[in-house]
């Protein structure tokens, strides 16, 4: 959601503007002559944000591209999942998938992607390239707000985040001068996918003590598209809670303990699941669980040296039951991956300010132990027998550590000019356990290869700056830098991807880092009747690691696949443009629109790049009533048609008719078009809420989501678990408050 001015003068974001470009110029001094802030402070936001600075920041003191989903914004999408509560933001893709939570920034997807829950990093050495699960895994009605920044956050993070970085932010409840005692319960049902999600959160608070937590329950059935009905299986079943206790022993100072946890059960994948004569599916997800513990202390107004300290511990734990599962005239062959990893991270992080100038820094550690285990079980279709084995490719045991060392700063030389930098040191290391059994034999690789004891070094920048042209127009401008460590999964792992039915990794034990530079300028209008943001931006990236086919491979249990090793051989380049506009025509009624435009060339190969999104945006009416008991707006989402697509999206699942039947063949399975372009969409939703009921604190709210209305047919692009998204769909949602 765009950027706005306080709650009862807000413009709401989220927009597209397909308009010419000469059209806003000439509208542009007409509006900010009629939206120039006033004396009441119109331009103090009542809002900070946290994830582009690493501690409380004025929004438009960032000079990034910044999107801040906020708890209105989610309880009128009634999102499925997290990645879906990213839906119709502008520069970011997010498709209608359940099982696979990976949101598209700049055209960057799965791990150089940064994803935190209230600022802890929930990518680790385990982390794949493609398409993953992990920012799916939280409840819910524990999001009280998601910030995107977009564009280079290695300065802040460290690896990963080349193409941007999304922190979810927890329901907190804030201290009170009188003690307070409430809570809510929520409830909703969708009628496309069979959907029952409850939710009830609580809170507790006085002058020292801040209380809060919540549990959500979620079950959620098969998809249905508008014409082939139910796409079996696309399910799952979810439970989760969190606490936040924030305790005041004096002032100025404050000790925060948070728990999250969340486990899904049964997540079903359509992806291959016609690929077993019998319709047993060929990926399964028994169990997926994650918990995070994180306590900090801050101390604030130490002095001149220190305005803000922070000391911070966390433990992060991940479990993962995964099946694969292959099935022949004779056998069915159940290949099970049981994953763990365990994480321990600490730091410090302080504040000063002299003057006009303001630095952030200190250091950061976290030490990770991942392990793997294979279990090959294989039943005789003739006789029942059923014989248990532990076959060959397990990514080897170990460990991975990191260590931090940050800076970043602000300068403002005067009232219309602010200066920002900053550089992150970052030390990686990566030590194997390999055991024998970790070797496919014939796969071109020997256990020593498995043996990597590894360290990486890198270094990372950003200077930017925001012209105040007037009160309530900037322009922006930022470079950065950012790289992404190898992983486990970059160097050592062997299998299957879920994407495709074709191909398999072996071990690629000799990588160096990936790396990047993003140049980006913006401007940006915050005004009264109209508010809006124009960005663009062009990232370079150097040493990409890229899949090269070298043979086959026979993996047991599975069959044999081509083989394909990571190499640091690609160059490429992505630039685009986002557009969100939003304009008041009168107080009660709030026009909207976004655009985001990306183009990704492979240089090394002179080809189009992988997971980049079509010309794609939302446009949308909202009105709300001048009492404030009900609003209603309607929204068009709208994609163009995807005609560039990289040569290995022709492995992809997600590229042919029916994904259930795996990667595009010239046989039974041929791809959705001859030429693998995706056809364009328009989607149109229709939502209102109304508050039944309120008195003294207390209130029951009612809100309705009308998904699809004209039960299109669509798919999404790199969703490769569609046949088709999504049609028409009714969720209707109830909270009552107390």
């Amino acid at each position: 959601m765009l950027l706005s001015t306080p709650p009862r003068k807000r413009l709401v974001s989220r927009t597209i503007l397909t308009l010419p470009a000469f059209v806003v110029v000439s509208w542009l001094p007409r509006i900010l002559a009629e939206d120039a802030p006033s004396e009441d402070g119109i331009t103090t936001l009542p809002v900070t944000v946290v994830t582009a600075s690493r501690t409380s920041e004025n929004p438009f003191d960032v000079p990034q591209s910044l999107t801040i989903v906020d708890r209105t914004a989610l309880e009128r999408r009634q999102a499925l999942t997290p990645n879906q509560m990213l839906k119709e933001e502008p520069g970011i893709w997010s498709v209608n998938v359940p099982a696979q939570g990976s949101p598209i920034l700049r055209g960057q997807i799965g791990n150089r992607v940064l994803y935190l829950w209230d600022g802890v990093r929930i990518n680790n050495g385990a982390l794949f390239a493609g398409p993953n699960g992990y920012f799916n895994q939280f409840p819910v009605d524990a999001v009280d707000r998601i910030e995107v920044l977009r564009g280079s956050g290695a300065v802040q993070y460290g690896s990963d985040a080349i193409g941007g970085v999304i922190n979810i932010i927890s329901k907190q409840a804030e201290f009170s001068d009188t003690r307070a005692i409430g809570g809510d319960l929520y409830g909703r049902y969708g009628s496309n996918n069979d959907e029952n999600t409850e939710a009830f959160n609580f809170h507790f608070t006085d002058q020292r003590f801040a209380l809060s937590g919540g549990m959500t329950r979620q079950e959620v059935g098969d998809a249905h598209g508008p014409k082939y009905g139910a796409l079996s299986p696309s399910g799952f079943n979810a439970r989760g809670g969190y606490v936040n206790l924030a305790v005041r022993p004096v002032t100025d100072q404050t000790l925060h303990f948070s728990y999250i946890e969340n486990e899904r059960t049964d997540v079903d994948s359509y992806v291959q699941s016609k690929l077993n004569p019998s319709g047993v599916p060929r990926l399964f997800n028994p169990l997926e669980r994650r918990g995070i513990a994180k306590a900090d202390y801050t101390i604030e107004n130490l002095g001149w040296l220190s305005s803000e300290l922070k000391v911070y511990g966390y433990y992060q734990f991940y479990d993962q039951l995964r099946e694969r599962r292959n099935e022949t005239a004779t056998s069915f062959a159940t290949t099970s991956t049981d994953s763990n990893q365990d994480v321990l991270g600490a730091g410090l992080q302080n504040v000063t300010k002299f003057d006009k100038t303001r630095f952030v820094y200190g250091v950061d550690y976290r030490h990770e132990k991942l392990d793997s285990s294979l279990q090959l079980t294989t039943k005789n279709l003739a006789t029942g027998a059923t014989m248990r084995t532990e076959p060959p490719g397990n990514t080897p045991d170990g460990t991975y550590e990191v260590f931090s060392a940050f800076l970043s700063s602000e300068y403002r030389p005067g009232d219309c000019l602010l200066l920002t930098g900053g550089v992150r040191f970052e030390r990686t290391h990566l030590h194997s356990r390999p055991e024998e059994l970790d070797v496919i034999p014939n796969a071109g690789y020997t256990l020593d290869d498995l043996q990597v004891d590894e360290s990486w070094n890198s270094v990372v920048w950003n200077v930017g700056s925001i012209l105040h042209l007037s009160r309530s127009w900037d322009l922006t401008a930022n470079i950065g830098t950012a790289f992404r460590a190898p992983t486990y999964s970059d160097l050592l792992s062997a299998g299957t991807p879920v994407f495709s039915s074709r191909i398999a990794s072996v071990p690629s034990p000799e990588l160096d880092p990936e790396k990047s530079i993003t140049y980006e300028l913006g401007t940006r209008v915050h005004g009264e009747r109209f508010s809006g943001s124009l960005t663009g931006y062009y990232t370079k990236l150097d040493d990409v690691i890229v899949q090269i086919e070298s043979g086959t491979v026979d993996i047991p249990g599975q069959g044999t696949f081509i083989a394909t090793q990571r190499g640091n051989a690609g160059k490429a380049y992505v630039a685009g443009a986002e557009l969100a506009v939003a304009y008041k025509p009168a107080p009660d009624w709030t026009l909207f629109a976004n655009a985001t435009y990306t183009y990704g060339q492979n240089e090394t190969g002179d080809v189009p790049l992988r997971f980049i999104p079509p010309f794609n945006g939302t446009f949308g009416l909202r009105y709300e009533s001048p009492t404030g008991r009900w609003w209603a707006e309607i929204t068009e989402v709208w994609a163009t048609r995807l005609t560039r697509h990289a040569p290995e999206d022709e492995q992809d699942a997600g590229f042919s008719r029916d994904p259930a039947y795996g990667s595009p063949n010239t046989t039974n399975n041929k791809p959705l078009r001859d030429n693998f372009d995706i056809p364009g969409f328009w989607v149109t939703n229709v939502r209102g809420g109304v508050k039944v009921w309120e008195r003294a604190g207390r209130s029951l709210a009612l809100t309705l989501d009308l998904n699809n209305i004209f039960d299109t047919r669509y798919r999404e692009a790199y969703a490769q678990q569609q046949l088709e998204a999504p049609g028409f769909g009714a969720v209707i949602g109830a909270r009552l408050t107390f």
